[in-house]
């Protein structure tokens, strides 16, 4: 049975970092299905923003929606946790979604090269048994 296209997604806040991050983790898990699982969450300093902390992770999971159909959805998620460019211009960055890998297509290359990535990849990588579908998202 075919599951659809590996996708693998970094999700940040730094502002009401926590509570949209929960947010977006309940409604990812909702878009994407039963096959989705995050890592932990990370505090980490911000890059090219003077602001406060973030709080990252990285979720896994399966669609077969297409890449454009997807963008456009985390699109609308970012937009209902209230990002946009005025808040942007004030460094509040309320929900940031970005699709790291969409089947075997790389995105955001830069991104992978940044250290919280690299450590929450590994984290996963070698504990893949640990990683356990959070029914109460």
């Amino acid at each position: 049975m075919d599951k659809g296209t590996r996708i693998i997604v970094s999700i940040g806040s730094n502002f009401n970092a926590k509570e949209n991050i929960t947010l977006a983790k309940r409604k990812l898990a909702f878009m994407l299905g039963n096959d989705t699982v995050f890592t932990k969450e990370m505090w980490t300093d911000p890059i090219g923003i003077e602001s406060e902390k973030f709080i990252n992770c990285i979720c896994f999971s399966t669609t077969k929606h297409t890449l454009s159909q997807i963008t456009k959805a985390f699109k609308q998620l970012e937009k209902r946790c209230e990002r946009s460019k005025k808040n942007d211009l004030m460094n509040r960055i309320t929900l940031d979604i970005d699709i790291l890998m969409y089947g075997e297509t790389k995105l955001h290359i830069d991104d992978w090269n940044r250290d919280y990535i690299k450590t929450l990849m590994n984290d996963y990588e070698n504990n893949k048994e640990l990683f356990i579908i959070d029914k109460t998202l």
